[in-house]
């Protein structure tokens, strides 16, 4: 190609033959002729002025760069490749050099920078549909990263949609990549056995490819795992087999690897000069490719060889050049640290990253500290080495420790101020819908408890704020276009604090458009004003002025909020967007709505901005695109979600007793409420207690206790609970056989689809929020009592009791078939009790009547007459024996009282019957 390219001055021919010979060298790990080749090839690229061709060709200079341990060089051609693909707008190249960054760094074991660009890959291919290896790479490379981090279960996350992206694109080669990561996963989370099983496909597949370096890889992660299991031959075989492989393909960093592992081994079979030696030549191998990280390891390891063989002083000496090693390293990485959030971090993360620097740093500190005091203050040399190698392990955890609960600390803030939030906000608005459907009220009346309805749904929306914001920070919230009044909406939501202006005596003047047909996302638009009002209205004093304005210019919403603010700063404004922030911290609020409203205007493709018109005066202006083409396709919908009209509740008293007195002679259907707050508690028996007999428990322990006693026909569950959870209660019931078939309604203040899919998970048959329209919530108990009825209707007229075709759940089709086999044995016996047919069954009387009249519709007692008039049937139908005989046969012991229960189930006597049948 290239001799004729030469022939015929043909540029785009040369271009592509030195790429041609570029990728040939690569094959050939000949890592210089790669650049030589692909520097001719830009030379070329740049003739041809053609963008993505110059990218391509720095990028690919970056990845040999990188192989040959060049990160600086690497670097500087990767972000020339970046800034071309930024001026041509090319989002090939971009994901291409993010994807060529991450890498980069991550061999350079800078995870927070690597973690950035392999993130922005991710983002990138969100908004195409075409899918690359390079995104696949990318997740897996996520997920190492959070390996190494020790935080598993985001490591998974990444791996299995790795291995799901690699799959779609009949990729087994990196399904396989993934599968050796999981390998690793599950040995550094303790599953050793696991992570041989995980090892052993990728391990085979390479082998066929006659992939030799993978091999290797794999087989040393092999035999680190036997060896955790103390199986020593093993360990011994795979890291032989990996020292061996790694020879022949000259990989020194695998066989160093394989040679402080199999020197482990030779520690365990006594053999400390072996070790010894493999850990000299381990180490020289590091000092070779100038690696600093596991030396420490190597250096550990000669300390304990030493102290082994009673030679004190060598293992002393190894013991202060660990310790010394390690300091560097920790200051090393320190230093890095720091640079990288001055100058990589906007504000918004800066303030979590540097919380948690801080974290490490003090721990960092507090362990070299005490391992110094440890080395001055020892009393010997081997109770020096000991003590010092336990208390650098006891540090270790609990540096794994405190950032494990920095993390698990932010999650479970998240959830429980959203659940003390919705739980009184409950108690709210089920009285307000109550007053709402009362006859005889007045118009003033009514405006006002329907302005405190609006303003109560308002407060839940300020409590998922937080959610909100979490959900932002991480990319999941999703916006839902579609087509509406928006000016109606804009309006609704000024009314809202007409009130609030009259009781602060402040001027409100609002101004807004019709603005009819334009396209927006209802909840974000919300979201936005009343943040931006409720802001304005916190910081103006009485007789202030408050303006609120919205048009349209062009295809553009353009909508204002000013005040006259308490006290304005004018170096205070360019904090307001600032997480956390708060002008006057005397007032209420966290601080986080206006930084809210700002994720939600970007998110929303508009422009905010912050200004002072005039002196004492504040205004937000907001820019936000009203046209259809402004969205990409998959956020559009139908309409507009709408409000639900307000719904009657029942009255409830909040220091009602608990106490209830239940008849289970009664035919009236048993509800067992369990919620750990009294008012909701009763709140929910007061909306119940007319049609069902309810009976109340205090949490999630005492709720399993009373649904065994009573058997109910259905529970409302809360879900968070002390003592035992509603997820907790759920999966006990549903997996016991007394109460497997009751239908549960879980009830929690989790609102989001995660925690609704983990309840569905458990068995719950129903999943309600906080706070509940409690008409809602009735109608959803009835449909489902009324649905287990008709389940029970189905039991038919057959002699042969069906179990499929009436049991709810498996446990239900195994305690029928158990009550068949105990009617197959004991039916016609005369003798045969309801006392001993539920000792038969396993169960208690009254829970095996509540099961059986739960799915049949019949006590026990009418379940075995049932059974013995169905057999009776049969028999009339099928014999000549007279009736008498066969009472008895059936189990009757009075041919008198066969004759009048027959003739109550089938409308006609057993001889009457016989002769219609015949």
């Amino acid at each position: 190609m290239l001799s004729l390219s030469q022939k015929n001055e043909f540029v785009w021919g040369f271009y592509q033959g030195y790429t041609y010979k570029a990728t040939y060298h690569w094959a050939q790990s000949d890592l210089d002729s790669v650049i030589v080749s692909m520097n001719k090839a830009l030379q070329y690229a740049k003739q041809l002025d053609e963008d993505g061709k110059i990218s391509a060709c720095y990028n690919r200079m970056a990845m040999a760069h990188t192989y040959l341990g060049q990160y600086d060089k690497a670097k500087e051609l990767t972000y020339k490749a970046l800034d071309i693909a930024k001026k041509s707008n090319n989002w090939e190249g971009l994901y291409f050099s993010y994807y060529r960054l991450g890498n980069t760094f991550y061999y350079e074991n800078d995870f927070d920078n690597a973690l950035v660009n392999y993130l922005k890959v991710d983002s990138i291919f969100q908004h195409h549909e075409r899918k690359e290896p390079a995104l696949a790479a990318s997740l897996s490379n996520i997920g190492q990263i959070y390996m190494e981090l020790d935080n598993f279960d985001k490591s998974e996350e990444y791996f299995v949609r790795s291995k799901d992206l690699y799959k779609s694109m009949n990729r087994t080669e990196g399904e396989m990549y993934i599968g050796f990561n999981m390998g690793k996963l599950e040995f550094n989370k303790g599953n050793y056995q696991n992570s041989i099983d995980l090892f052993t496909p990728p391990l085979q597949y390479y082998e066929t490819a006659a992939s030799t370096n993978d091999v290797s890889d794999i087989a040393g992660w092999i035999g680190a795992a036997h060896l955790k299991l103390n199986q020593f031959g093993q360990a011994r075989e795979f890291y032989e087999k990996s020292i061996d492989l790694a020879k022949k393909t000259e990989n020194k960093m695998l066989v160093a690897n394989g040679l402080i592992g199999l020197a482990d081994v030779e520690k365990h079979y006594g053999n400390a000069d072996i070790g010894i030696s493999h850990l000299n030549e381990a180490w020289n191998i590091y000092e070779s490719l100038n690696v600093s990280y596991n030396k420490s390891q190597i250096l550990n390891g000669l300390a304990t060889a030493y102290l082994e063989k009673k030679e004190y002083k060598k293992a002393y000496e190894y013991l202060e050049a660990y310790q010394s090693l390690n300091d560097s390293i920790l200051k090393e990485q320190n230093a890095q640290k720091v640079n990288e959030l001055e100058t990589q971090y906007d504000t918004a993360k800066k303030e979590q990253e540097i919380s948690l620097l801080k974290s490490q740093n003090e721990l960092a500190e507090q362990q070299k500290r005490n391992q110094r005091n440890l080395l001055l203050g020892g009393i010997g040399i081997t109770s020096l080495a000991g003590f010092f190698l336990l208390f650098l392990l006891r540090n270790r955890r609990k540096t794994t420790k405190k950032l494990r609960e920095l993390d698990q600390l932010k999650s479970k803030f998240f959830a429980n101020i959203s659940h003390e939030f919705r739980t009184p906000l409950t108690l709210i608005s089920g009285p307000l819908e109550k007053r709402l459907e009362a006859k005889k009220l007045s118009k003033t009346d009514q405006k006002d408890f329907e302005m405190m309805q609006r303003n109560s749904k308002r407060l839940l929306n300020l409590v998922d704020q937080l959610l909100d914001l979490s959900k932002l920070e991480v990319g999941k919230y999703q916006l839902q276009i579609s087509e509406g009044n928006l000016g109606y909406f804009l309006k609704t939501l000024a009314e809202a604090f007409v009130f609030s202006a009259e009781e602060n005596q402040i001027v409100y003047e609002t101004k807004v458009d019709d603005l009819k047909s334009v396209w927006y996302d209802q909840d974000s638009i919300e979201k936005i004003t009343v943040n931006l009002l409720s802001n304005a209205f916190k910081y103006t004093d009485n007789g202030g002025n408050i303006d609120f304005t919205a048009k349209q210019v062009s295809k553009e919403l353009v909508l204002n909020v000013s005040n006259t603010p308490t006290e304005l700063k004018s170096s205070s404004i360019e904090q307001f967007f600032s997480r956390f922030y708060q002008v006057d911290s005397h007032k209420d609020g966290v601080g986080i709505g206006l930084s809210l409203v700002r994720e939600l205007v970007h998110l929303h493709k508009g422009v905010i901005e912050v200004n002072q018109p005039e002196e004492n005066t504040l205004q937000f202006s907001i820019t936000l695109p009203l046209n259809k083409e402004a969205f990409k396709s998959e956020l559009l919908t139908a309409t507009h979600p709408e409000i639900l009209k307000p719904i009657t509740t029942p009255h409830v008293d909040a220091l009602e007793s608990d106490a209830e007195e239940i008849n289970l002679i009664a035919d009236t259907d048993i509800l067992l409420v369990v919620e750990d707050n009294g008012d909701v508690r009763q709140f929910i028996k007061a909306s119940f207690e007319n049609e069902y007999q309810v009976v109340l428990a205090n949490d999630g322990q005492e709720g399993i206790a009373k649904a065994l006693e009573y058997v109910p026909d259905l529970i409302i569950s809360d879900i968070m609970m002390p003592k035992t959870d509603g997820l907790e209660l759920c999966k006990q019931l549903k997996s016991d056989e007394r109460t497997s078939h009751v239908p549960i309604i879980l009830l929690t203040a989790k609102a989001d689809e995660e925690h609704q899919y983990e309840g569905l998970k458990h068995g719950a048959d129903a999943y309600v929020t906080k706070p509940f329209n409690s008409k809602l919530l009735q109608t959803r108990v009835a449909k489902l009592i009324a649905s287990r009825k008709e389940l029970r209707n189905r039991y038919s007229q057959e002699v042969i009791l069906m179990p499929k075709d009436i049991a709810i759940t498996n446990l239900d089709e195994q305690f029928l078939n158990r009550v068949q086999d105990v009617l197959d044995s004991k039916l016609t016996t005369s003798s045969f009790s309801t006392q001993e047919f539920s000792e038969s069954v396993g169960m208690s009387r009254m829970q095996l009547h509540r099961k059986l009249k739960a799915l049949t519709g019949l006590s026990a007692s009418e379940f075995v007459r049932s059974q013995r008039l169905k057999l009776a049937a049969s028999l009339l139908e099928q014999s000549d024996i007279n009736v008498s005989q066969i009472g008895y046969q059936v189990g009757f012991n009075d041919p008198s009282y066969f004759t009048k229960c027959f003739k109550e189930a089938y409308g006609v006597s057993p001889s009457q019957y016989g002769k219609n049948r015949s």
